[in-house]
């Protein structure tokens, strides 16, 4: 099983997005794919119209009555474990537990062989749910919108790694990319260099975003020959390789 974490320490990416059309292409693929929301917004979980998290936190947490919590959707091979306002206090429940960095990862080892892959949509931020985010995954796929704020963030994610000894694998895409505003082509000449996590994939500004929130369908299962899907499609193409070991 191989996990996936779509991360940023900042809100507004286009995470969430992204780890939905990722956790669909990897399903589309054929791999027995969770879609996991770690957020308790649950924008995921409104996108992919699934329901409320059954039970509470820390049995979840205890990898308890796993079968009740996780959801089937309407795509073949893509689950979904849910996230609602009412597991706003994950953290603080894993502050109380034993191992309270390693919940996560000890969750998920638990579903056994049962995923080939798993997409976590993550909330943003640092602190015990990063450190638990860290801990579970194989790959850390990091938004970054073409702005210099987005070089402190990256910063700020490789410093984070840094200080563990067996860190996930960090890769970057750039979100919302308008290459009709001379600020976003300043950013891409200026500092691609600046990111050498950098993929080439890169995800344009497009109403489809929007849309899909309208839809609540997938951009690469509603318009898959789009210049959005199209995108998703190379992002894909760039990670899922290490994804298949």
């Amino acid at each position: 099983m191989r996990i996936l974490a779509l991360y940023s320490v900042k809100g507004g990416v286009g995470k969430t997005t992204a780890a939905v059309n990722l956790a669909t292409l990897s399903a589309l693929h054929g791999r027995r794919t969770l879609l996991l929301d770690l957020d308790p917004q649950g924008a995921a979980t409104w996108l992919m119209e699934g329901g409320l998290p059954a039970g509470g936190v820390r049995q979840a947490l205890k990898g308890k009555d796993l079968d009740q919590r996780l959801m089937e959707t309407r795509y073949r091979n893509l689950s979904l474990w849910p996230n609602g306002p009412d597991w706003a206090d994950m953290a603080l429940e894993m502050a109380g537990m034993k191992h309270a960095g390693e919940r996560l990862a000890r969750l998920l080892e638990r579903m056994g062989t049962r995923f080939d892959h798993v997409v976590l949509d993550c909330p943003p931020g640092l602190g015990l749910m990063a450190d638990n985010i860290f801990e579970a995954a194989d790959d850390l796929l990091v938004p970054l919108i073409p702005a210099p704020l987005s070089l402190r963030a990256a910063q700020q994610v490789r410093e984070a790694l840094a200080a563990r000894k067996d860190a996930p694998v960090m890769q970057a895409f750039l979100a919302m990319v308008d290459r009709r505003r001379g600020l976003h082509r300043d950013f891409l000449a200026a500092h691609r260099a600046d990111l050498p996590e950098l993929l080439p994939a890169a995800i344009p500004a497009s109403s489809e975003i929007e849309r899909q929130t309208v839809t609540r369908v997938p951009i690469v299962h509603a318009q898959p020959r789009s210049e959005l899907a199209q995108a998703y499609y190379q992002l894909w193409r760039a990670v899922h390789v290490p994804l298949a070991d």
